[in-house]
Formats: structure tokens, sequence, C-alpha cells
């Protein structure tokens, strides 16, 4: 019997109790991987039965011009088909990513005017407490300016006894 890419994508582990089992996560994405692969696989197999049944039926010499060309326009609709498929695909996953970061800047942005308030706020504080401090200062030198008795000044060195 065939294993076909159903039989790999439902195939069903059991777990263990006694002993440490496989990661179930890495199991699953390994059998995505490898149901994908005979997809493709069975795929090529198949294009390429259609081809050698064409061309050991008939040889390319004995077509006509109209099978020829009938040929041409299904393997450029199939190409064309791809070839929008990926598209499709890249023009998503770019509009997830370019969501992606323009939700984050947002962030960062709003995180950014964020601190810049915190930095203001905490300049203004400083400035505020620093000038309190000066004014204090101030008025501590000016009352012990007025209140201060005249200085005695040495003008000789004491003598020992």
């Amino acid at each position: 019997m065939a294993l076909t890419p159903e039989d790999v994508a439902n195939v069903v582990f059991d777990t263990t109790r006694l002993r440490m089992g496989y990661d179930v996560a890495q199991v699953d994405e390994f059998l995505e991987r490898v149901a994908e692969e005979i997809a493709a696989l069975q795929n090529e197999v198949e294009m390429a039965r259609k081809g050698t049944s064409l061309s050991s039926s008939q040889s390319v010499d004995t077509k006509s011009p109209v099978e020829v060309l009938t040929l041409a326009q299904q393997a450029l609709t199939a190409a064309t088909n791809e070839a929008e498929r990926l598209v499709r695909e890249a023009r998503a996953r770019a509009a997830s990513i370019s969501s992606s970061v323009e939700s984050e800047k947002a962030q960062i942005e709003a995180q950014i005017k964020r601190l810049e308030a915190i930095e203001i706020d905490y300049r203004n504080r400083l400035r505020n407490w620093l000038s309190g401090m000066l004014n204090d200062l101030g008025a501590q030198l000016n009352d012990s300016i007025d209140s201060t008795e005249p200085v005695n000044v040495i003008t000789s060195a004491p003598e020992n006894n």
C-alpha cells in the first residue's frame, strides 16, 4: 500500500508516561513537511507520467501544431496560476510584516513620548529643587553676614607657654 500525504498528515503518535517521548510539536511539524514533500513528488510523478504517455503514444513530430499549441497553453496557464499564487502569498506576507512593523513603531513612539514627558518633569523638579537650595543658601549667607560680629584677625602667631 502506497503512503499518501493524507496518511502522513493523519498519523497519531501515542505519548509515553514512563519515559520521555518526542516533542509533539516537532513531530507534527516534521509530518507536515513530509506530507508536503510527498504531495509535491506525487504531483511531479503524475506530470511525468502524462508527459511520457503523450510522448510515447505520439512523437512531437507527428503532433499537429494545434496540439502543440494546446499543450503549450496548458503549461503556460499552469505556470501563470502558480506565479499568481506565489504573488498573492508574498503580498499577504508583506502586508502582515508591514502591519506588525507599524504596530511596533506606534508602540515605540508612544514609549518615547512617555519617556520625554518623564524627562521634562524630572528636569523641572530638579531645577525647582536646585533653585530652592540656592535661595536657601543665599538667605543663610545674608543672615550670617548681617548677624556676624567683626572678625578678629590674628596678626601674630600664638606663643607657646
